[in-house]
């Protein structure tokens, strides 16, 4: 063929036919074509049209065994840890809130701590889940105001970083009222709770601009409420 060879180049799943000037062999012991040192490249030589259909094959095949290989690795990364079965003894108190199924979201991640299921027990998952709740929302709340351009919606950001504040405050002087069993001040504490989301809405009302934290802001206010609810059960006579 002259001063070149026609080489059979194979690079990441595709194949290639070059002429290319013939470059220094090294010889290999076996009768198979010798393989040539070029850079970036694996280059086998071949004089047959047969061994280039083979080499085809093969390439094409080792593509679609990497390719399901990725994929079966991709849908295994992908396994999320199913959540607790909800203990039916938990619906019925959940029932008596204004937002039972709030109610049973909150309280089935924490129910398999408790053995017994009584309205002392379900306030505690509740108010345990407002806490843990309203800590997360505030760490993305500080996030989110990192990356705001608009005044507006900054000076709304860290107002609403103060409010949560103030409603983590709110929320444990409603758990020491009720430990204590004034009913009235716990009652009073988490209404203020409330409050305090609401007011971080209306921040963004009163500028006429979108609310990223209104859906929290509901979702908390929701959750608060039903602590109070669970919480009067506790209190018999009162109500």
């Amino acid at each position: 063929m002259g001063s070149g060879e026609w080489y059979t180049l194979v690079q990441k799943g595709k194949l290639t036919i070059l002429n290319l000037p013939s470059p220094p062999l090294i010889s290999s012991p076996s009768p198979t074509p010798s393989i040539l040192l070029w850079p970036h490249f694996t280059l086998s030589a071949t004089m047959r049209p047969g061994s280039t259909l083979l080499l085809l094959i093969l390439a094409i095949s080792s593509a679609v065994l990497t390719l399901a290989s990725s994929t079966t690795v991709l849908k295994v990364s992908h396994h999320h840890k199913p959540l607790p079965l909800v203990d039916p003894r938990i619906v019925t108190f959940c029932n008596q809130t204004n937002h039972p199924e709030i109610c049973i979201k909150s309280a089935r991640l924490y129910g398999a701590k408790l053995r017994v299921i009584d309205a002392t027990n379900v306030f505690n998952m509740l108010i345990e889940a407002l806490q843990d709740r309203t800590h997360v929302i505030i760490a993305r709340t500080k996030a989110m105001a990192k990356t705001q351009t608009s005044d507006q919606v900054l000076t709304c950001i860290e107002s609403c970083l103060e409010y949560y504040n103030d409603a983590m405050d709110y929320t444990k002087e409603g758990v020491d009222a009720f430990v204590a069993g004034d009913v009235g001040t716990f009652i009073t504490r988490l209404s203020a709770a409330i409050t305090m989301f609401s007011t971080c809405n209306d921040g963004f009302v009163d500028f006429s601009i979108p609310n990223p934290l209104e859906e929290q802001n509901d979702r908390l206010m929701n959750m608060a409420g039903n602590c109070i609810a669970i919480g009067k059960l506790n209190f018999k006579g009162a109500y």
